[in-house]
């Protein structure tokens, strides 16, 4: 019985050795304030034995590194809703809204241009405009779309009230069949083919930039003969470049052209493209001429050095506006007229690019 009462006595002092009630193996446990709300997110490690909790220096550190981690994203939705409510409600203006939107007394939302004429144009009245709050901004601000050329490989997704000016910097855009009457439009890649095998274009193959390609070319189109042919570089499927041929003068001069076929936004990003043509005249024999050819009888040779223009709309009318290699009647052999051409392509730089600059027609 002696025994027994004295170990009674002992364990009430085995269970309370610490005043707070902490046993000798110390379970770090945060409370009050510094510890993180349920469900917030951030993981608690367990402490090591022996730690001893601080709302000091350690804590300041856990929080600090809490707040570098980088910002989430906040999560968005799809939506659909009347396109009108985005759009100005005079009838015959239904431009976009775009902040800060007003409105006038009748309560009709305006853009800035109506706004501007002093009355609302929706209803006649001669009124004080109200802006319609930084809600309504913030709202009309954040709504957004998918870049319209989505499918041609842009990702991005813009302001509603920016979408038609995001639509002329898109480098994206399509490029457009030149073919009378056929409204196909694809990016390069894709109208590549379609004028190949829709079309019958002819297309050759660079064997590399900076490398040149011989090339006989029809100057005067007959029969199913195109005054375009299509240019790929090997080694770079995504571009895509056009030689056209076009009469110059009552002469039958012939002007050949080197365009890449991209649209104005796509240059702008660039890279820039150069190319350089030759013209190889036909020989021209000794016994013809009674006096032995400078060039060993192998004949004339024109050659122009040139940036290449862009065009969305292959062989258009923007390549007028580029340089060109003008080669002379005595330069064409045969009854089509052939020309003898060498063609090469160099990539310049990624710069954007600038106004076409060139050197003029050179015999070497």
């Amino acid at each position: 019985m002696k025994m027994q009462a004295e170990m009674a006595e002992q364990q009430p002092k085995r269970l309370s050795r610490s005043p707070t009630g902490e046993s000798s193996k110390k379970t770090k446990v945060l409370s009050g304030p510094s510890r993180p709300a349920s469900g917030a997110g951030v993981k608690e490690e367990p402490a090591v034995e022996g730690e001893v909790a601080h709302g000091g220096e350690g804590t300041l550190a856990i929080a600090g590194a809490a707040v570098a981690e980088p910002a989430v994203e906040p999560p968005r939705i799809d939506i659909s809703i009347d396109a009108q409510l985005l759009h100005c409600a005079v009838a015959d203006c239904n431009r976009p809204l775009k902040p800060p939107i007003f409105k006038c007394e009748a309560g009709h939302r305006l853009c800035g241009a109506c706004r501007d004429t002093g009355h609302c144009r929706r209803c006649g009245r001669a009124a004080a405009f109200a802006h319609c709050g930084a809600e309504l901004d913030l709202f009309v601000c954040d709504a957004r779309v998918p870049c319209p050329f989505k499918e041609y490989g842009c990702g991005i997704s813009v302001a509603y009230h920016a979408t038609a000016a995001h639509q002329d910097a898109c480098p994206y855009a399509p490029c457009h069949c030149s073919v009378p009457g056929c409204p196909f439009s694809a990016s390069p890649p894709r109208l590549r083919d379609h004028l190949t095998f829709d079309h019958a274009w002819p297309l050759d193959r660079l064997p590399g930039y900076g490398k040149p390609l011989p090339l006989r070319v029809p100057a005067a189109a007959a029969g199913d003969q195109q005054p375009h042919r299509l240019l790929v570089v090997e080694g770079d499927e995504r571009r895509l470049f056009a030689l056209s041929v076009r009469p110059r003068g009552a002469a039958g001069s012939v002007a050949v052209t080197v365009s890449c076929v991209r649209t104005a936004a796509a240059a702008e990003a660039g890279p820039r493209f150069a190319c350089m043509v030759w013209a190889q005249a036909p020989a021209v024999a000794a016994e013809t001429t009674g006096a032995a050819h400078p060039g060993g009888g192998k004949g004339r040779r024109l050659m122009m050095e040139a940036d290449v223009a862009s065009c969305a709309v292959p062989g258009g009318n923007a390549v007028e506006e580029g340089m060109a290699l003008y080669v002379p009647p005595p330069m064409l052999r045969g009854p089509y007229k052939e020309m003898h051409l060498r063609v090469r392509i160099d990539v310049l730089d990624q710069a954007p690019a600038s106004v076409c600059s060139a050197k003029l027609n050179v015999p070497v």
